[in-house]
């Protein structure tokens, strides 16, 4: 290891690419038949030749037997449930042959993943199942159909490789979505609360909403009977109270708005957050609302108690940065068409301008997105507080803010 270093503090980089590509053992092992058979030619020393045709024999051996190998084996890929960006999922590869196969190995460049997916096969059996972890960087919708197959048995001397066509495999990658404890709630503008309201209790009297499996605590009163007769399990009547807030969340879709690279842009923290907002709303008994934009208005109603929010979350994952209207755009038309709504989020740079200003009785949050500190991520900057303007609640965010901490 020092000589390594030694030697990479002296040489450029152009040499040492060019030393490891023509300097192997593979090289070395040529170079040495043919010295035996030149020195054999000119000694006339029989144990030379046989030296040589040795060293012939293993490179031969060493090109032929990973070609076979290959051939022949086909490989299937699968999906184990959904994957989500931000985690780990399950691929499973099922690997099949006519014979029995050596020392393969699998390299699958997977466009939603950083790196590449390798998987090492010292022996299949005609059949062969095996299940990889990967892990997920970017969401969206991914078609894949092609993998490398490799080999370089039996002595590790030659590397064959060779391009396998599978059947299309569509992964579909979800948004992050970051559990959070609290988001911010209505607040009065001319109030000193500064937004820390508490949702009120579930289980009010008001307007009958869904049913959810019962857990210790609550009201044997609010036990729907008929309901558990059908599930053979307790479940309770949840209500949804008049004085709960309508969450609406809007989406700036611009590509001017879209700062930064990969899964470190504003655009997918802006992502990141509507979802994980709406998740929270859900489960805490609020109707929530998402607006954007891309060529296409779109909105969609989320009903209070809503656990299952997978179409919400697919639709997430493909959306593109293409729009052209801007969230405070979107908040003057989302506000007209969704009346009932009394919390509004909504998304800008920091050199933006701020949202339009909006009635003392609605409460604006506004995220305020810092463009430099996702175009430049090796700056650590640290984030402005939280602050508070009348009826807008600003929230800066950057590039290093723990998105699950945001509220608190």
């Amino acid at each position: 290891m020092k000589e390594e270093a030694l030697l990479s503090n002296r040489l450029p980089p152009e040499v040492i690419a060019w030393l490891q590509r023509w300097f192997n053992l593979h090289v070395v092992i040529w170079l040495l038949s043919l010295a035996c058979f030149f020195v054999a030619w000119n000694r006339g020393l029989a144990l030379l030749y046989g030296l040589s045709s040795l060293c012939l024999s293993l490179l031969l051996i060493s090109h032929l037997m990973p070609r076979l190998q290959m051939r022949g084996v086909k490989v299937e890929r699968s999906l184990v449930g959904d994957l989500t960006a931000g985690s780990e999922g399950e691929l499973v590869y099922l690997i099949s042959s006519k014979s029995r196969r050596y020392h393969l190995q699998l390299t699958d460049q997977l466009p939603f993943t950083e790196g590449q997916q390798k998987l090492f096969i010292s022996q299949c059996d005609k059949t062969l199942r095996e299940r990889a972890t990967v892990y997920c960087d970017r969401r969206g919708r991914f078609l894949i159909d092609q993998l490398t197959l490799s080999s370089s048995y039996p002595f590790g001397v030659v590397r064959h490789s060779r391009q396998l066509t599978t059947d299309t495999l569509e992964v579909l990658v979800l948004p992050r979505v970051c559990n959070l404890t609290r988001i911010p709630l209505p607040v009065i503008a001319d109030a000193n609360s500064d937004g820390d309201l508490h949702i009120p209790q579930q289980g009010g009297q008001d307007e009958f909403a869904a049913v959810r499996e019962y857990t210790q605590g609550d009201s044997l009163r609010h036990i729907h009977w008929r309901a558990s007769a059908r599930q053979q399990q307790l479940v309770v009547k949840e209500y949804e109270r008049s004085d709960r807030p309508v969450l609406l969340v809007t989406l700036d879709s611009r590509p001017a708005f879209n700062q930064g690279e990969g899964s470190r842009s504003t655009f997918e923290y802006a992502i990141t957050i509507a979802a994980s907002m709406i998740h929270f709303a859900s489960r805490e008994g609020m109707q929530s609302i998402l607006v954007v934009e891309n060529g296409d208005w779109h909105d969609y109603v989320i009903p209070a108690y809503t656990s299952d929010l997978y179409d919400l979350y697919a639709f997430l994952a493909t959306l593109e940065s293409n729009g052209s209207q801007s969230c405070s755009e979107l908040i003057e038309q989302a506000v007209i068409r969704f009346p009932q709504a009394n919390l509004i989020t909504g998304f800008r740079l920091q050199d933006d301008p701020l949202l339009p200003t909006l009635p003392p009785y609605l409460t604006h949050v506004d995220m305020e997105m810092d463009a430099e500190s996702f175009l430049f991520p090796l700056r650590n900057k640290p984030s402005n507080d939280y602050h508070r303007e009348g009826n807008r609640l600003i929230y800066p965010v950057n590039a290093l803010s723990p998105l699950q901490e945001l509220f608190q």
